[in-house]
């Protein structure tokens, strides 16, 4: 059966689309990715100077423009061989963490986010070996911060569905 691609589907995707490496429902998934890293990022991936630069030497722009589109194909790229249900759970962590980047650094003082950037690159130089829950914590803080800064989160608020999501993702995760 022939895939449906809308206009959400990153062309660098097609390749594996027409191969059947991407189903119809993980090229739904990949376009519920798009719309959720959508409603956060309000910067470019792929800035306007970079874009008209590469479109000066190559004639095209860049099909990677939006952090929608990194992130769809990234995950895509990765994780086509997954099932559908660990697809879903890895775009639900993504969505988690989003989230999460919002509530933890949105208003807060550029202090707290510097001592954070300082724990994070004290426990990246310890062997993860030797990494414990508070490292390995303090480096996701980290990776989240650098989602909240680089996708500039803090500049739209959380929608409702959002918020809903979370405190319902949150329920279901403490009944288990």
């Amino acid at each position: 059966m022939a895939v449906s691609i809308p206009n959400q589907v990153n062309p660098e995707l097609l390749p594996m689309i027409r191969q059947g490496l991407l189903n119809q429902e993980k090229v739904s998934i990949l376009i519920e990715l798009y719309e959720i890293v959508d409603r956060f990022a309000t910067t470019l991936f792929t800035e306007e100077e970079i874009q008209e630069r590469i479109k000066k030497e190559t004639g095209v722009l860049p099909d990677i423009i939006s952090w929608s589109d990194y992130f769809q194909t990234e995950v895509a790229s990765r994780y086509f061989l997954e099932s559908e249900d660990s697809l879903r759970k890895i775009v639900d962590t993504i969505r988690f963490d989003l989230i999460s980047a919002h509530l933890i650094f949105s208003g807060k003082p550029e202090y707290f986010k510097n001592l954070i950037r300082k724990e994070a690159l004290v426990s990246k130089g310890i062997d993860q070996a030797k990494w414990d829950h508070k490292i390995e914590e303090s480096i996701h803080l980290d990776i989240l911060l650098d989602y909240y800064e680089n996708l500039g989160i803090g500049n739209k608020p959380l929608s409702l569905v959002d918020k809903l999501w979370y405190e319902g993702f949150q329920l279901n995760d403490i009944a288990i």
